[in-house]
């Protein structure tokens, strides 16, 4: 199977795709992990924190501000210690960091957080201030300069069949939800032209995977949030738009009509031009049937089905123009956080994916790359150098040709079933894919 690379052709940047929601550290109170670190995540969203290690202390507005009736101008009633020790190390690895305002995720039977807030301007006025903590010192706050404010997660996420419990994320109407967005928005810009509000995160924008089996979603949330948000009336701020996509076996086409059907609804309503930010997604794959399907989700995380379906993930947002993702999770605590074994903490095989492009985004420039039924690839170049990722989500292995207009051999890094990551040299641009593999390949450019 031939893969074309066309280095003389650029197509635009390498976008940042390869980010995570949180980061890998040893315990909830601890160091980034070295090998986290050297990944150098173009971008690091703040959502469901710490969990098991510490959850009621960090980044949800009722840890940072834990008695909604206190005054939000008195900074003693607001409560960063444990918050701002966590963003000021993420700070200097010099991600982007996208701070996740509300609250994380419940799916116990009691529910504690997720409800609408009662007085939404209070709320929004505390969350003005935990932007004006980061970016302008208040309160011995910082100067981060935190681009990226997203405005709740999930509110419209709901499905019965994995949510016997009820709503995990949000306890009220659309309405009030659309109500809350556009009076914190609104307040925020106000205060903080120069940052980017967004949301609404939505978990079901067409549907998602349910227990192995598409369920279709809702598509009129959306369209009501859009409604209202331009309406003149109750018009608010929109700088971008966030949706979560998680994916089974085969179902990567799912990613291009959810793309599509959000940029082109936005164009709909006047917001053509904003950015679209896939900041929560995972590989959910099954590879025999199962009661126990969840399970089997978290282990082929983290083997040759995960990492080759992440990297083709990667490689497909890639050619979609994805704005920016978030991979979900980071964290060692939690069931879907692939990049570590524990307790070893030795890399999986889904870290190399990510180590893989990481390698495309140093080059900048993305270049023409094509290749046959089944691959998917993503290349990249500086002009002296080229590096290319495929990645092969097939059950049958792959012989490959590279054919491009490289300087001397081609380097192999290939990661599969037997090998993390493994170097070989091919001098003629040949090598074998084996199933559910993916390989970066690295050459000097011919001039």
């Amino acid at each position: 199977m031939n893969i074309k690379v066309d280095t003389k052709k650029t197509t635009g940047d390498i976008k940042p795709v390869h980010g995570f929601n949180n980061a890998a550290r040893v315990t909830g109170y601890g160091s980034l992990l070295p090998d986290f670190a050297a990944l150098r995540p173009p971008f690091i969203r703040l959502h469901d924190t710490c969990g098991e290690y510490g959850g009621k202390h960090y980044i949800d507005i009722p840890n940072i501000f834990p008695d909604f009736s206190a005054d939000a101008e008195n900074e003693r009633s607001y409560d960063f210690t444990l918050s701002d020790l966590y963003i000021k190390e993420l700070h200097e690895t010099g991600a982007e960091i996208m701070f996740r305002l509300g609250v994380s995720i419940e799916h116990a039977p009691k529910k504690y957080d997720i409800y609408a807030p009662s007085d939404p301007e209070k709320w929004a006025d505390i969350c003005e201030h935990i932007v004006r903590h980061y970016n302008c010192g208040w309160a011995d706050g910082f100067f981060m300069n935190i681009g990226y404010w997203e405005i709740w997660n999930e509110p419209d996420g709901l499905d019965e069949h994995v949510e016997p419990f009820g709503p995990p994320m949000w306890i009220g109407s659309a309405q009030d939800y659309y109500r809350l967005y556009s009076v914190t928005s609104r307040l925020i810009k106000e205060k903080h032209p120069d940052v980017h509000v967004g949301g609404y995160s939505s978990c079901y924008i067409l549907g998602a995977n349910v227990n192995g089996k598409w369920t279709e979603g809702p598509t009129d949330y959306f369209t009501g949030f859009l409604k209202y948000i331009s309406s003149p009336e109750t018009a608010a701020p929109l700088d971008f738009f966030s949706w979560h996509g998680y994916l089974g076996r085969d179902r990567l086409e799912k990613i291009g009509r959810e793309y599509n059907f959000i940029k082109n609804t936005l164009a709909e309503y006047g917001f053509a031009d904003i950015p679209v930010f896939d900041t929560e997604w995972n590989c959910n794959i099954a590879t025999y049937e199962t009661d126990d399907v969840r399970t089997m989700y978290y282990i082929n995380m983290r083997n040759e089905y995960g990492a080759s379906h992440a990297a083709a993930v990667l490689c497909e947002m890639q050619r979609l123009g994805v704005d920016a993702a978030m991979y979900y999770d980071a964290q060692l605590w939690c069931a879907y956080g692939a990049l570590f074994n524990v307790p070893d903490l030795t890399p999986t095989k889904t870290y190399y994916a990510f180590k893989s492009f990481g390698a495309l985004y140093e080059l900048k420039k993305a270049c023409g790359v094509s290749c046959g039924s089944g691959l998917y690839a993503a290349a990249a170049t500086d002009g002296e150098k080229c590096r290319v990722l495929i990645s092969n989500i097939k059950t049958d292995g792959a012989d490959v040709l590279l054919e491009a207009n490289a300087e001397g051999a081609i380097g192999i890094y290939l990661t599969d079933s037997e090998n993390d990551f493994a170097f070989r040299e091919c001098s003629d641009g040949s090598f074998f894919l084996p199933p559910n593999s993916f390989a970066l390949a690295e050459f000097s450019v011919k001039k």
